[in-house]
């Protein structure tokens, strides 16, 4: 995997805070709301400690912010391929399969042996074509 980036106190400050801002914005207001319920104290808790730390002692938040990176780099080399699975077998895949049905060859890599050259003149353009190209 990538290597984790090292952060100074003030990358680590910052990192707090917006853990802090995410816990509570996601899990104290936004889930509460959805969900219709109360919002849990134990989340307002975790995240007054995460802006507690980042102001106080930044420091102490590095080894949170290296699991929190392992995770993400985790999550994000699961996700990297289920997505473009999902492309490849629901898009990619369907359009080169009708494309072979319907025998539509746009690269032209059909042989032909007649042919003295696969070669494909352009066409001459006027002086005018070029003036104003868009």
């Amino acid at each position: 995997m990538h290597e984790i980036p090292k952060l100074d106190r003030q990358g680590l400050r910052n990192f707090g805070l917006m853990m802090a801002g995410f816990l509570g914005v996601i899990f104290g207001v936004i889930i509460p709301l959805v969900r219709r319920h109360e919002s849990p104290s134990w989340i307002w808790a975790i995240a007054s400690l995460f802006v507690a730390f980042a102001l106080i002692a930044p420091n102490l938040l590095n080894p949170v912010y290296h699991v929190w990176m392992r995770f993400g780099m985790a999550l994000g080399w699961v996700e990297t391929r289920i997505v473009l699975g999902l492309v490849f077998y629901l898009m990619i895949f369907p359009m080169g399969l009708v494309m072979r049905l319907l025998s539509n060859d746009p690269l032209r890599r059909e042989l032909q042996k007649r042919e003295p050259s696969y070669r494909v003149p352009s066409k001459l353009r006027n002086k005018e074509s070029l003036e104003r190209p868009f």
